[in-house]
């Protein structure tokens, strides 16, 4: 690849892109996407049986982890024993507090059988480093790679907010990785909504403009207004000390 086809590249957001020896490197940028949902209360017919949290349970745990996120963006490029040593971690911080204080709306789906674990959800009340308030954070929500697309997560979480809201609670807090597309839909899905930093909205205004010549340069006209016009609602969203 010549770096005028490189500079031509379509490349998605969210993603670091760079050029090394004839050869676009991609590699996911370190960004987190926090968001936030207001509760109110939700019917969902059961279909798993949920179950609390239970420490016994701490080896599915870490083995669910692993199984769910060994190929995600957010372990892209780590070692197979790093991310399973990230996934003891996790867990074991969780049920010492060290992630914040472990809430009892957390949730599990076990396999009957093999007692393996298909879904878990942990929730957590810690203090917001950017509010300095004490908030409810979904903490971890994860399903097997094998067990996804069938409601699994949305019934845990489901289940956990109906718990949260009938004790006061009115809101609750998440995260997704910026390229983790399938995390960013899910939330969406649900109802979370974004809460953009000034870095992630500079992201985004770029991204565009970039996406903006790109298009002028190939002569592929019919986008580019479209283009412009989302470049400039990124900008207009820019705190001004953030505008150049």
């Amino acid at each position: 690849m010549s770096f005028e086809e490189f500079e031509m590249m379509e490349y998605p957001f969210g993603w670091k892109v760079e050029y090394a020896k004839g050869q676009a490197i991609l590699s996911p940028r370190d960004v987190i996407i926090r968001t936030k949902l207001t509760l109110t209360p939700r019917s969902l017919p059961p279909t798993y049986h949920l179950m609390a949290i239970d420490p016994t349970f701490k080896a599915p745990m870490i083995e669910a982890f692993y199984d769910a996120f060994q190929d995600s963006v957010e372990f892209c490029n780590w070692s197979a024993e790093a991310i399973w040593e990230n996934a003891e971690k996790s867990i074991e911080d969780f049920f010492k507090g060290r992630r914040g204080e472990p809430l009892a709306c957390s949730l599990m789906v076990v396999e009957p059988q093999t007692q393996t674990i298909l879904g878990l959800v942990l929730f957590v009340e810690k203090e917001d480093r950017y509010s300095e308030e004490r908030h409810i954070k979904l903490d971890l929500l994860l399903v097997r790679s094998g067990d996804r697309r069938k409601g699994i997560g949305t019934e845990m979480v489901t289940s956990a907010m109906n718990q949260l809201q009938k004790k006061g609670i009115e809101e609750i807090y998440s995260a997704y990785h910026i390229c983790n597309t399938m995390s960013q839909n899910w939330h969406r899905k649900f109802g979370f909504q974004e809460i953009y930093d000034p870095f992630y909205l500079r992201l985004k205004y770029a991204w565009f403009r970039h996406e903006i010549w790109r298009h002028e340069k190939l002569g592929l006209d019919e986008k580019i207004e479209a283009l412009i016009q989302e470049k400039d609602y990124w900008f207009s969203q820019l705190p001004e000390e953030w505008r150049y």
